[in-house]
């Protein structure tokens, strides 16, 4: 493993050439996003608060499901502002994890996804490997990961239980992160899942926000137990994932309501 692929650690030319890539990207998703296809969100307002509001040593982890490759730069750059790739002051751009033999199978690729931010995830690993404890420096320091919790594109929609990784990331970061989770549908109807893979125009998807998860008190509690940290972090990630799925119920209804609009 070459030690550049998990590091957080450049220099301001890398860092400058990182946010010139980022805004390309957040503009051509932004393109895709809000006027080739029309993209809804629902409850902005609570990823806004966490992201603006939050305080500056509160570290934040969203977590969403995973319909399309195309998840994370059409969702981000359908509500992100262009200063957010661009500013050097926070909010800085999210961090995010991708399988290593998905995205970092050729120099180019691995390249392009560590200029966007994004870390390699050796999958069946386990929760202890080098790239977990190089994110949490990150989030120790206050800032934004996203995840995909279910480990892979889900093209099946079906019900399958969230990794533990974003368990032990909130249970041994040094400041608790808030957990912000949010489900979107239609996704995969702009970037379908088969062959050539060609982005579509004129779709409709929906993205809906929920509340936003304090786990300070719950794993005090915890911890008063005594629980082993297996335990605590099976014990968070349930609570992730009953709030992500009931999310899932809600934002089927907003999407079937936004298909239906003229």
């Amino acid at each position: 493993m070459n030690d550049w692929s998990v590091s957080t650690k450049f220099s301001k030319k890398w860092r400058l050439t990182s946010s010139v890539v980022s805004f390309l990207v957040g503009c051509t998703s932004r393109l895709f996003a809000k006027h080739l296809n029309k993209t809804k969100v629902v409850h902005l307002e609570n990823f806004n608060n966490v992201i603006y509001n939050r305080p500056k040593e509160k570290p934040l982890i969203t977590v969403c499901n995973h319909y399309s490759c195309c998840d994370d730069p059409v969702v981000f750059g359908a509500i992100l502002p262009f200063s957010t790739y661009l500013s050097p002051q926070k909010p800085h751009l999210r961090w995010s994890l991708a399988a290593r033999e998905v995205c970092f199978s050729k120099p180019w690729h691995s390249l392009l996804f560590r200029l966007g931010k994004v870390l390699p995830i050796d999958r069946g690993h386990g929760v202890y490997q080098p790239v977990m404890n190089q994110i949490l420096e990150e989030l120790e320091k206050g800032d934004w990961l996203h995840i995909f919790p279910e480990g892979k594109v889900n093209e099946t929609k079906e019900h399958i239980r969230l990794k533990w990784g974003v368990g032990r990331l909130v249970a041994d970061s040094k400041v608790t992160p808030i957990v912000l989770p949010f489900y979107h549908y239609g996704l995969d109807d702009i970037l379908p899942n088969r062959k050539p893979y060609v982005p579509q125009i004129g779709q409709k998807a929906t993205i809906v926000f929920g509340k936003p998860i304090y786990f300070d008190d719950m794993l005090k509690e915890l911890r008063e137990k005594k629980l082993s940290s297996i335990e605590i972090r099976k014990k968070i990630t349930d609570k992730i994932e009953e709030e992500y799925y009931l999310l899932k119920e809600y934002a089927k209804k907003y999407h079937d309501e936004h298909l239906n609009e003229k």
